[in-house]
Formats: C-alpha cells, structure tokens, sequence
C-alpha cells in the first residue's frame, strides 16, 4: 500500500503524537518537503506477505486510526495498494 498525505507544519506534533499513540503497524516512511511551502509531503509504504494479512489490517482499527489521523490533520493525495508477484530466475540463483 502507498498513501501520499499533506500536513501542515504547523500540525507536524500533533501528527506525530497521534501516529505514535494510534498506529502501531511497521510502516516505512518518505518525507520530502518544498522550499516555498508550510506543507510537508509524506509517503507510507505497508507490505503484506500475503492477500489474508492485508485484508485483516485493512479492516482493523489501526487502519482506520491511520486514516483518521490523516484526514483530521492533513490531506490525502492518493492511496493505492499494490499486488506484486515474486520473480524466481534460475540465473539469479545460480551458484
């Protein structure tokens, strides 16, 4: 899953304080920022080893916490969750 939000910096603590208190999932996270702007830009990326494990979270409260954070202190710009399959190449694996 790929979720790309705003949030003002001046909301910047109380973002963090609600993340850290709410969402107790591992989520990898890309921050980036403007020069001009009292935005900042941020991506969560969450994997899953399997459609069942997704499903669960998806539907569980964290999830929603996760959304409702970003919803009361930011903007969501997109959200898309991604299907990926693994590659196994006998070159790859070669010894």
């Amino acid at each position: 899953m790929l979720l790309k939000f705003e949030v003002p910096e001046n909301k910047l603590y109380e973002f963090d304080l609600a993340l850290g208190r709410l969402v107790k999932w591992p989520i990898y996270s890309l921050y980036s920022s403007e020069k001009n702007s009292n935005k900042k830009l941020f991506e969560f990326i969450r994997e899953w080893d399997n459609e069942e494990d997704m499903k669960k979270d998806l539907d569980s409260n964290i999830f929603t916490n996760l959304l409702g954070v970003v919803k009361v202190l930011g903007t969501v710009k997109s959200s898309n969750i991604y299907s990926t399959n693994k590659i196994q190449n006998e070159l790859l694996y070669k010894e």
